[in-house]
């Protein structure tokens, strides 16, 4: 009988970019493998060309909602009574999943402190600051554990939709683009303290625009139009672009055209490291060898560790010394240049 495999990750889309090595084991160790991927509204489309992977989704509204599409997930899991149940999120909503979905063997991965309460027969305690292995070799020692090898690729590509290639080379065309190099920046983040200042991403791109000859395109979600405007009006004249609350196929697509993606530690870096584009991530508060590029052939880490790094995402003290806001243009614009 092919292998029923429960995977809950209700995080963020960078989150679900990193279930993709373990789905790769799964089906390496059983090419039949059915493969229950319970993730949050707003993240499946890393997931959702996947062969083999069924996808859920749980609610990110009011109490209610969010009650109602965690009581129709358990019910979902005992109907398939998976054979494995990995919890990765270790929430009290995944407890509830993982105690009432009927999995004959289940096991969880988190910090320990969270792992005290709940149903898993097997629980591997990881620090998502310190690691030290990355975030997607701690998750793969549960798999381990729980009788799949996880191996040694890491691999994280996902199959993209091709309407929304299709999409990407129209926007593209429209701007007269196809034959300019494209510089892709990403200045958000969740926490202003894994931001790396606006104003840098501004001279980097008139960096870009006037030593290549070259366009940029500024991403942000809508919530990040503020942030993604300070770059626009920063840079003065040129080809630059803003890319503010696209969906993310097309969002997806347009990474995959860039020459070089620079870019916080969040979803559309992870993005860019499953597409193999040349990449420069920048680090403060969160460690690279934990959540860093781990695909990319040609990737480069910005990075100047300080005394209390990597920080409990409480805040920061240091104002203008912070981490990120220690890294330079010119060292960062260096480490482009290295990919071209």
């Amino acid at each position: 009988m092919p292998l029923t495999v429960a995977l809950i990750r209700t995080r963020y889309l960078g989150d679900t970019i990193l279930l993709v090595p373990l789905i790769r084991a799964i089906q390496s160790f059983d090419r039949s493998a059915r493969i229950v991927a319970i993730v949050n509204e707003g993240t499946t489309y890393p997931l959702e060309r996947f062969p083999g992977v069924e996808l859920h989704t749980l609610a990110r509204g009011g109490s209610l909602s969010r009650g109602l599409s965690t009581a129709r997930l358990s019910v979902l899991l005992r109907r398939i009574r998976p054979d494995l149940l990995l919890d990765l999120t270790v929430s009290d909503r995944s407890r509830w999943l993982s105690r009432f979905g009927g999995a004959k063997r289940s096991g969880a991965a988190g910090a320990a402190a969270d792992l005290d309460r709940g149903p898993w027969e097997i629980r591997i305690p990881v620090d998502l600051n310190r690691g030290p292995e990355h975030i997607v070799a701690m998750h793969g020692r549960l798999l381990s554990a729980l009788g799949v090898p996880m191996g040694e690729s890491g691999e994280k590509a996902y199959f993209p939709d091709p309407q929304w290639i299709a999409r990407a080379g129209k926007w593209i065309r429209e701007r007269d683009l196809d034959t300019v190099p494209l510089l892709f920046l990403h200045p958000g983040g969740r926490h202003w303290f894994k931001r790396w200042p606006p104003d840098r991403f501004a001279r980097l791109a008139a960096l870009w625009i006037e030593k290549m000859a070259g366009a940029v395109v500024v991403a942000g979600t809508g919530a990040e139009r503020t942030l993604a405007d300070s770059v626009l009006s920063g840079v003065g004249k040129g080809r630059i672009f803003p890319l503010i609350g696209t969906p993310v196929g097309l969002l997806d697509a347009l990474i995959r055209r860039a020459r070089v993606f620079v870019g916080n530690d969040s979803g559309p870096l992870h993005m860019a490291d499953a597409a193999h584009v040349p990449l420069v991530g920048l680090f403060g508060s969160t460690l690279p060898g934990v959540w860093g590029p781990t695909c990319s052939p040609r990737r480069e880490i910005a990075y100047i560790p300080k005394d209390c790094s990597p920080c409990q995402h409480t805040g920061c003290s240091l104002g203008g010394e912070n981490c990120l806001a220690s890294l330079s243009v010119a060292d960062v614009f260096k480490k482009v240049e290295r990919l071209l």
